[in-house]
């Protein structure tokens, strides 16, 4: 049986390696090196604090695959973009020289590529979307605001008339854009 010093720094890196690459038990790891005590792959582990470097190396890995996967989107989103912005040149141009039933097929490619643009872009192609968005933002801010609302009243920053004289003020606010908000109970 080898002694403490028996295994060398090959046999330490190659066990760290297998650690942070390979994501194996110490158990694995020694039993793939042949070194007969998996508490010798523990203790090697927690001296050079290998935990450490396999998050940092992770974390990075993460950022880099982000970060390309983000480069492979804005590079699609480009080109779409680029594909609808042609769609839409094509169909002013064909608008301007044709008859008027050729024209309909014209007016639904500058259509299609104005949509397609929006949607690249990441905007509502409809206007009923927009509204729901609307609604689904102001929901987000009532919910909010009901929060830190009641917060403040269970610190005793607000009293509740308050708190109700604010709601009624943040509604009337609200119901200046093209739909109406109620302050509910």
């Amino acid at each position: 049986m080898r002694g403490r010093q028996g295994y060398g720094p090959d046999a330490k890196l190659r066990a760290k390696a297998m650690w942070i690459v390979g994501r194996l038990t110490d158990e694995q790891i020694a039993a793939q090196l042949d070194i007969p005590r998996a508490e010798t792959i523990g203790e090697w582990r927690r001296a050079g604090q290998w935990d450490i470097e396999r998050d940092i190396i992770q974390r990075e890995t993460d950022r880099r695959i982000s970060e390309a996967v983000a480069e492979t989107i804005s590079d699609m989103n480009s080109r779409h973009l680029k594909e609808f912005q042609l769609i839409q040149s094509k169909a002013v141009q064909a608008l301007r020289t044709l008859e008027p039933t050729k024209a309909a097929e014209a007016a639904a490619m500058l259509d299609a590529g104005i949509k397609g643009e929006r949607l690249v872009r990441g905007e509502p192609t409809e206007v009923r979307e927009v509204r729901a968005l609307m609604r689904s933002n102001v929901e987000v801010l009532e919910l909010v605001i009901a929060d830190l609302i009641k917060s403040l009243i269970d610190s005793g920053q607000m009293d509740p008339r308050l708190a109700r004289a604010f709601a009624e003020e943040f509604a009337a606010r609200v119901n200046q854009a093209p739909f109406r908000y109620v302050v509910g109970g």
